[in-house]
């Protein structure tokens, strides 16, 4: 919501909760008639229990009324956080008087009939370019094409995929964990290179015992130590216990959300990965995921995210094997406490995983963002991003809803086994692609102007080397365990493969000289040879706008089917600097072609044509 000079809430679990808002971003105790917070500030409550419960967790169930101005009203629950101790975040998401109240549904004297009040104030604009998530939740354009903030300003998703991002690999204020840097630090560099989001996974459960994913045994926990969840034994082999929560492994999360939030990241925020079997545990365990998404969403639904139920980035056996879970939480819960966006991963792309016609696994509701992922990492997932935008895919019809599209996962340039070009038609012969730091820049860069003019305009992922908290520099295929030089790779790869320009692609999307907003796939239309799709393109339904990519080492194309005799300002984009150059004038033939000039270099280019007024 805001930043950390800012945001009212204390995340100094050594300390006493409760004060106001000020410089160090201490609580605001909202309760009194003076009690005064910004919107989209966090101002928390906290509750003490008076009785004493045997699994908080699962048996108190606290929620938490809360009104505002013009009818506005929030329904936001609480969560447990050791021993006695309960609190609720809640989030003004307008200028005016708030109530909050907690009701009489627990039984407990210490947790029902308490209330409150506090004044919210609007933010300057000026503080709203400091941090963007002051400008209010994030939600879908009024074309449900694009996402945007409350204040309708445009959002872009570039997301890093640092799936680790919540454990101690990347310790907090310490670069002692075996990625050898910071939390702060990969937020700060990555906030620098034009990001806005991580990709995380909240917890690793099962891999605190047995390293499923990627050798990192007793990595995946916080600083102290903490596992996400309590351990039983069974036969005497350790197991997780779905059912019962360690809050102290949040409580050290919360600081790393906290500072995401504060320097203007919205999380690419997933709960679990799919490696769990959390769906093969009995009933009891199984309904606890309900537990589970609630405890998510009271804890950090007071933040900027785009959240997704499971880290499914498989087909449609994965999603089978989980559906079950989330349609219980989809259904016990609704949306989120603020209607932050939700997606579901999945592979080739979540409607073929998930919403097939005979086999419908989930219902539209439970997501704002169609995805390609984990599969092809080429070209394919630009017509698998082409397919969904234009409703096309395999299980896809006219009736399914408008939503943004993005490549969630696609090339991983520090990652070796994925690196086999594309088997195009003609000169491309599917041979393994140049793994110089240059041709993997290439690829890379081929993947993000690609994946985002064939549809992706939601946003795009990085692919980072170290995504599953080992370096894939010297552990290739996950069958290795880490070594003493996987934090020296990590850090390395940090700056390599033009992970910078991110950055450039985000603001060429949004560019003011613009709007992409509008704008519909139009590579297989409107240029006269794609060549293997190295060339992409897109135009706004009146053709008065379109932005182009030639990738490195490939020659501009004709533009077609434009109006006839038309005039266009054409420019080139460095996108190694993000520089435009300057407009030069062409023209449509009669027959509507458009002959492009020759690019500045070999380098891969991005282009804008716009159409010389009037319109």
């Amino acid at each position: 919501m805001s930043f950390r000079n800012s945001i009212c809430l204390a995340l100094s679990l050594a300390l006493l909760w409760g004060g106001w808002c000020n410089a160090i971003a201490e609580t605001v105790t909202t309760t009194g008639a003076s009690a005064q917070c910004h919107v989209y500030e966090v101002a928390e409550e906290t509750f003490t229990s008076q009785k004493t419960h045997d699994n908080p967790y699962l048996d108190v169930d606290l929620w938490v009324d809360l009104h505002g101005p013009d009818g506005l009203y929030y329904r936001i629950p609480a969560f447990w956080d050791g021993g006695q101790t309960f609190r609720v975040r809640l989030v003004a998401t307008k200028p005016g008087l708030w109530k909050w109240s907690t009701g009489d549904s627990t039984g407990d004297q210490g947790l029902d009939g308490k209330s409150g009040t506090f004044q919210a104030i609007a933010w300057t604009e000026a503080e709203k370019k400091e941090n963007p998530n002051r400008r209010g939740f994030l939600r879908l354009s009024p074309n449900r094409r694009t996402f945007e903030y409350a204040d309708g300003t445009p959002f872009f998703f570039t997301i890093d995929t640092r799936w680790c991002a919540l454990t101690k690999i990347y310790s907090w204020n310490s670069d002692e964990g075996i990625s050898g840097m910071s939390f702060q630090d990969v937020v700060d560099r990555r906030k620098a290179q034009g990001f806005n989001s991580l990709g995380i996974v909240a917890c690793y459960p099962s891999d605190t015992i047995d390293g499923i994913w990627a050798p990192t045994e007793g990595e995946k926990v916080a600083e102290d130590g903490s596992s996400p969840f309590q351990f039983d034994s069974d036969a005497g082999i350790k197991v997780v216990d779905y059912t019962r929560i360690t809050p102290s492994y949040w409580q050290q999360a919360d600081l790393k959300m906290k500072y995401m939030s504060d320097n203007g990241f919205a999380p690419f925020f997933e709960t679990l990965r799919r490696s769990e079997l959390w769906h093969e545990e009995d009933q009891a365990e199984q309904d606890a995921f309900v537990n589970f998404t609630r405890y998510m969403w009271a804890r950090y639904g007071c933040y900027n995210m785009l959240y997704t139920w499971i880290h499914t980035d498989g087909g449609n056996k994965q999603a089978l094997a989980w559906n079950g879970l989330v349609n219980k939480a989809l259904t016990a819960l609704g949306d989120m406490p603020y209607d932050q966006p939700r997606t579901i991963m999945g592979s080739p792309n979540n409607v073929d995983a998930w919403m097939r016609n005979t086999e419908q696994l989930l219902p539209f509701r439970a997501f704002d963002l169609y995805n390609v992922s984990n599969k092809g990492r080429d070209y394919t997932m630009f017509v698998g991003l082409r397919g969904l935008f234009n409703k096309n895919v395999k299980y896809m019809n006219a009736n399914y809803p408008t939503m943004p599209g993005a490549n969630l996962e696609g090339f991983y340039p520090g990652y070796f086994n994925n690196l086999v070009e594309p088997e195009f038609d003609g000169p491309h012969t599917g041979k393994a692609i140049d793994e110089t730091d240059l041709g993997r820049k290439q690829m890379s860069q081929f993947m993000m102007y690609g994946s985002v003019l064939n549809g992706g305009f939601g946003g795009h992922a990085w692919g980072d080397c170290y995504y599953p908290g080992v370096s894939s520099q010297t552990q290739q295929s996950g069958n290795k365990p880490p070594t003493e030089t996987d934090g020296e790779a990590n850090v390395v790869g940090f700056d390599r493969w033009g992970v910078a320009t991110m950055g450039h692609l985000k603001s060429f999307i949004l560019d003011e000289g613009h709007d992409y907003r509008t704008l519909i796939p139009s590579t297989m239309i409107n240029l006269a040879d794609t060549e293997g799709e190295f060339r992409v393109l897109a135009l706004n339904e009146d053709q008065s706008v379109g932005l182009g990519f030639v990738a490195a080492n490939h020659t501009p194309t004709d533009l077609i089917k434009l109006k006839s005799n038309t005039d266009y300002q054409f420019q080139w984009y460095n996108i190694d600097t993000g520089d435009w150059s300057k407009p030069v004038s062409l023209n449509t033939d009669k027959a509507g072609k458009l002959v492009l000039p020759k690019k500045p270099n070999a380098n891969g280019w991005a282009f804008r044509i716009k159409r010389s007024l009037p319109f």
